[in-house]
């Protein structure tokens, strides 16, 4: 044997040693044994710290990963899969070879993989605590409140009772009643990270059962708080210990919200002004304060994570911080070092050490608390006049568990307070609770069944029952605004025909874990969004003032994930009663004509309003930056407009709104009507069949229109094939400002053969997908309609009074005098 092999193998000692509680493992290792010479030098880089720390890390994240790939059909989560992999990598199944666990997991590569992981643990409970919005506690309703304190009081006092009778009827020993009382605490826990993180994966974050989740989370969080606080005092060994520990800590938080927190913002608002970036933070400073504030909380005895938290909850949650911090950390310490913490959870999870005879009653405990949680919450919820669907989903949800609450039985494990049969308990039961309740939540609860089991509105049913339009008109950005205030000069608001508008500016969740949908005079000034929000408002406000009596505008925003953030709109649609709502396309276009940019996440959110809107949609697709008009002061009114018309029920409702703006006086509107040729001898518009009794009036309104009002046209186009009507849409040219077009048409016509095999946009139709392509520089509406029965539900407080002939005389009398109920949306006791 060289030299070489001869350190290696005896590079580890490893021996059991008196700890404080029971014998412990000692390991020692020879300090050269951090990097290995190379396989070509005949050394075994598994013997080295760094090679093994790398490939223990590539073992559980391509596991965990494969993992969570199995488990999404069953909408399980990222942190079931985490501790899924710690198991299969573990003694449980894998971990049955000595050969294995000794090449792969060490005694030495245990301790190294546990200190590299802590460090990230740390950072991300830092980011979870960062994303937390502390007021929200004072802002919860009575609702949330009820139901919180039910959701924690009653498994924790209903399962120490149970412990107490257990206690003298199998004559528990004092080590395992405390056991158990420990795991019941445990177990009555609901924490607001988990809550929210569970709601964003299930897209149900910004529904009305999230925010209410997320109110009580917190709430049920606050209660475990203070149980864990008299916990941890009364565990000390002695009156005085006990003082001094409570005093030192509560020192720490002090210092963390009254010297770290001002000094951050100081230094960020400092660094925001120096640079001239709003957005730019003092990350490295940041950073500094963590780990002091880390090391104090382990010198105090505590874990670095207690003061990393609390650090991050002493800070502003969303942009700047928020966003700068979860951008520059998330990577790093979700991605890289967090599956590892977990992993180590069901490393050690040893199931065939469940033997002793009081793991049946410990098993029983766990089971009987979480009945009291579910059965607490959902008898609160009824109380609260909440459905028996949502109830249960509510109930399900608040026994959800996951990273905290494995950190805690981490913890609790190493000091000996849970001995090795409760941990594994503690750790199998949460993977099945928590596994089982997302996937009943998923069954149980569907945000869109309000949407869903509601009459359809739509501008050809208001046109038809002379009820005031209203608008939802959805922004991203300032950019959205120029062209969003042609659409409303060009629908003509009058006083005899007044129009409504709801702005909501969308905005992507980030550095915050709750979703917010408030109006906008109610939103946190300091907060970058509400700057961002106010120059959209102040574009609509001129607008409005400049017709006032003739439009009313109300401007929210809605801050949640853009996964589930079409339910924000659909829920303002419904609440508004908006007849239209209108989305940008998820294409912005350059100065040239050309796309300038592609965001598929407002693709998914315009599919997934198209599929659950309560009212009809429009995908607007702006070419104002190619007419060279991005300021709202800069705005010129379209003066020509077109509507393409085929058939079917979205040209009737595009051609319904077009009617709005053919009563202009200033604007020229076109209607380009398809037609097959055999049409000139078929009673038949296009297939030989009766056209919808719906058309044929609007179509002769508006040839009636074209006779009267010398800026209202009507054209025929008469095609034989899809070819013709292409060149007829190529021959537009840049002659219109805005093109109206319905998304979906009778796919058997004609007019339409050979048009419908390929499309990049199915979201637009096959002439909307025409009209997206670079070659066309005007603006484009794409108008759908949602499917409905003939019945309408009418609210005829918002019918129009009957009004004099209006195109001969402009002067109006009677004021603007229709019941807009404009109401806040009351996000926190739904």
């Amino acid at each position: 044997m060289s030299k070489l092999d001869m350190d290696e193998a005896t590079s580890t000692q490893i021996g059991k040693v008196h700890g404080p509680f029971v014998l412990e493992t000692l390991v020692c290792q020879t300090n050269h044994m951090l990097t290995s010479r190379g396989v070509f030098l005949g050394s075994n880089p598994i013997k080295y710290s760094m090679p093994l720390i790398l490939l223990q890390m590539a073992a559980i994240i391509i596991t965990s990963r494969l993992l969570y790939r199995l488990l999404k059909p069953l909408k399980q989560g990222m942190i079931s899969a985490q501790v899924l992999a710690g198991i299969i990598l573990g003694p449980s199944l894998l971990g049955q070879s000595r050969g294995y666990m000794g090449m792969f997991f060490p005694g030495t590569g245990k301790v190294n993989l546990q200190t590299f992981s802590n460090i990230g643990f740390f950072m991300h409970l830092f980011l979870l605590g960062l994303r937390i919005d502390a007021s929200i506690l004072r802002k919860a309703g009575s609702k949330a409140l009820l139901i919180g304190t039910a959701s924690y009081a009653f498994p924790f006092s209903l399962g120490n009772l149970t412990v107490l009778f257990l206690k003298n009827t199998f004559e528990l020993s004092p080590e395992v009643a405390h056991c158990i009382h420990t795991v019941i605490s445990l177990n009555a826990m609901t924490s607001f990270p988990v809550t929210t993180t569970v709601l964003a994966e299930l897209n149900i974050l910004n529904s009305d059962l999230g925010r209410l989740a997320t109110n009580c989370s917190i709430v049920c969080e606050a209660f475990s708080w203070v149980v864990a606080l008299v916990f941890r005092m009364f565990l000390q060994d002695g009156t005085l210990a006990t003082v001094w520990s409570f005093a030192w800590v509560t020192v720490l938080l002090l210092a963390i919200f009254f010297i770290c927190r001002p000094l951050i913002i100081w230094l960020t608002q400092r660094r925001s002004v120096s640079v001239d970036k709003t957005n730019d933070i003092p990350f490295f400073p940041i950073i500094l304060i963590l780990l002091v504030i880390s090391l104090g909380s382990e010198v105090l005895g505590v874990h670095a994570a207690f003061g990393a938290f609390w650090l991050g909850v002493s800070l502003p949650d969303g942009p700047p911080l928020g966003t700068g911090l979860t951008t520059k950390l998330e990577m790093f310490a979700t991605s890289l070092m967090l599956p590892c913490f977990i992993a180590i959870s069901g490393l050690q999870t040893n199931f065939l050490k469940i033997e002793k005879s009081h793991v049946k009653v410990i098993e029983s405990v766990i089971l009987i608390t979480y009945t009291c949680k579910f059965i607490g919450t959902a008898a609160a919820s009824v109380y609260c006049k909440i459905q028996i669907g949502d109830a249960i989903s509510l109930a399900l949800l608040m026994c959800c568990q996951g990273v905290i609450e494995i950190y805690t039985s981490v913890m609790w494990k190493d000091e000996k307070i849970l001995d090795t049969e409760c941990f594994n308990l503690v750790i199998i039961t949460i993977l099945l609770v928590t596994g089982v309740s997302r996937y009943l939540v998923v069954r149980l609860y569907d945000p869109s069944k309000r949407y869903r089991s509601e009459s359809k509105r739509t501008i050809l049913n208001t046109r038809q029952r002379n009820i005031q339009l209203r608008l939802l008109l959805c922004v991203y950005n300032v950019e959205n605004v120029p062209s969003m205030v042609n659409l409303l000069e060009a629908s003509y608001p009058s006083r005899y025909s007044p129009v409504s508008v709801f702005t909501l500016h969308l905005v992507e969740l980030k550095g915050r874990a709750h979703a917010v949908l408030m109006p906008h005079h109610l939103m946190n000034k300091l907060d970058p969004n509400t700057a961002q929000s106010t120059q959209i408002v102040n574009g609509f406000q001129r607008f409005e003032q400049q017709h006032q009596g003739t439009l009313l505008a109300q401007h929210f925003t809605a801050a949640a994930p853009f996964s589930s953030i079409n339910d924000d709109i659909c829920t303002l649609a419904l609440d508004k009663k908006a007849a239209l709502i209108v989305i940008p396309f998820h294409k912005q276009y350059a100065i040239d004509g050309n796309v300038d940019c592609v965001n598929p996440a407002i693709r998914s959110i315009n599919i997934n309003v198209l599929d659950k809107a309560p009212c009809s949609v429009a995908i607007f697709i702006d070419r104002g930056e190619t007419e060279g008009r991005r300021s709202v002061l800069m705005s010129n009114t379209w003066r020509n407009v077109a509507i393409i018309f085929i058939e079917g029920r979205d040209d009737a409702e595009a051609l319904a709104f077009c009617m709005r703006m053919a009563e202009h006086p200033e604007v020229s509107v076109t209607m380009i009507h398809f037609r097959h040729k055999s049409s000139l001898y078929n009673t038949n518009i296009t297939t030989g069949e009766e056209t919808e009794p719906s058309q044929c009036p609007l179509i002769n309104d508006f040839k009636n229109f074209s006779l009267n009002k010398p800026q209202v046209h009507y054209k025929e186009e008469i095609v034989r094939d899809g070819v013709e009507t292409t060149q007829v849409i190529s021959a537009l040219g840049s002659t219109y400002d805005l093109v109206v077009v319905g998304r979906d048409h009778d796919l058997e016509s004609s007019v339409l053969y050979g048009l419908t095999d390929w499309s990049e946009c199915p979201e637009l139709g096959v002439i909307g997908d025409m009209f997206a392509s670079p070659d066309f520089h005007f603006s484009v509406l794409v108008v759908h309609q949602q499917e409905d029965d003939d019945s309408f539900a009418v609210d005829y407080s918002y019918r129009l009074p009957a009004s004099p002939h209006r195109g001969v005389d402009p002067r109006v009398y009677p004021r603007f005098s229709v019941e807009e109920g404009y109401t806040s949306v009351d996000l926190h006791n739904r």
